[in-house]
């Protein structure tokens, strides 16, 4: 006698995946088809490994366009003394090295508020890490101890921090 055959149970039916709207990218968000934009650039630009003038140079720079073949950085006006093709070489040649191939142009132009250069962004961080190391002195129970027992007082512009720079 043949045996019965058990019927299977059901799958469950697999939820639908939730619907999301699809909301325009911000225009600093990191570029998922390989362009660089602003976020992009700032990410980038320590790990390009210019010195000296080429290096200031590109810091006061934003990407102004990338079209995947063409890319065009705008630099700060005020940093456009020394702007001459062998800096422009020079950040072609090494972003080529972290494999941005494009053609390279770079225009003086005035940067949009808001937006950091690699440069003041760096200014930036660093400010914020030099309150970090004052706020932490403060805080600081020896430190607290010596200025009460002592009158010392903190001079917070001698302060330094030992944290890495990224820049």
């Amino acid at each position: 006698m043949p045996k019965p055959v058990e019927a299977a149970e059901p799958m469950p039916a697999a939820a639908p995946a939730p619907v999301q709207a699809s909301a325009p990218a911000p225009s600093d968000a990191p570029s998922g088809d390989g362009r660089l934009n602003h976020a992009a650039w700032l990410e980038l630009f320590p790990a390009l490994g210019l010195g000296g003038i080429t290096r200031n140079i590109g810091a006061h720079c934003l990407v102004e366009h990338d079209d995947g073949t063409h890319l065009k950085l705008r630099l700060d006006p005020a940093q456009s003394a020394m702007m001459a093709d062998v800096h422009r070489e020079r950040i072609h040649k090494a972003l080529a090295g972290q494999g941005v191939v494009r053609e390279l142009e770079i225009n003086v132009g005035p940067l949009p508020e808001g937006l950091e250069t690699p440069h003041s962004r760096r200014i930036r961080l660093l400010g914020e890490r030099q309150l970090r190391a004052v706020e932490a002195l403060r805080a600081d129970p020896h430190i607290q101890s010596l200025e009460q027992q002592l009158g010392a007082r903190l001079i917070e512009e001698s302060v330094n921090s030992f944290e890495p720079d990224n820049f």
